[in-house]
């Protein structure tokens, strides 16, 4: 596995395989139709109604939550992640974006002591459009890699989708340990 460096942040390319992929693609397809509309005003001037829409897995009956739980131990494992617990807003989710489907600049809420912190995976990635923004700078990724989005402090958002092919994310939610620094005593 690859690690790649991004505007402000870094991924690693092909962190799923082609079977996780598809298999998440084919379940995202039978049952977009329970994802929920994911717009803010914002969106409204923006896009059109309904270009966004983000399923939270652990609110749906038949998610893939093995597959999934797979792939952020993996995440855990390989980022060496301890002592963090499940974002509770949207905690593991995907989230998909059709044609004019922009995610507005934001930041995500941290919780006393910890950092809101995402990794996506890109299952699908248009044709055109769709970049992340991070930190003021595009990142133009691919399909099945994963890249790490300090949420909690960086702003982020995402360019338009352009064309037929959406955007499709596999979204997994930390709330991650502040780092204390030691203040070291001149006595």
């Amino acid at each position: 596995m690859k690690r790649i460096e991004l505007n402000n942040t870094y991924g690693y390319e092909n962190f799923i395989t082609d079977v996780e992929q598809s298999e998440l693609l084919l379940w995202v397809n039978n049952n977009r139709h329970l994802f929920q509309v994911n717009t803010t005003a914002n969106d409204l001037i923006n896009s059109p109604y309904g270009s966004r829409k983000i399923g939270i897995l652990n609110k749906i009956k038949n998610a893939p939550l093995d597959l999934v739980k797979q792939i952020k131990d993996r995440v855990i494992e390989l980022e060496k992640i301890e002592n963090w617990k499940e974002e509770p807003y949207f905690n593991d989710a995907i989230g998909i974006h059709n044609e004019g489907g922009i995610i507005h600049t934001h930041t995500d809420p941290n919780d006393i002591g910890y950092i809101h912190t995402r990794y996506n995976i890109i299952l699908s990635y248009p044709l055109d459009g769709g970049h992340s923004v991070y930190g003021g700078k595009i990142n133009v990724l691919k399909e099945k890699m994963v890249w790490k989005c300090v949420a909690g402090n960086v702003p982020h958002g995402s360019t338009p989708v352009i064309g037929n092919k959406p955007r499709i994310t596999l979204t997994l939610g930390f709330l991650i340990p502040k780092i204390q620094k030691s203040n070291k005593s001149l006595l």
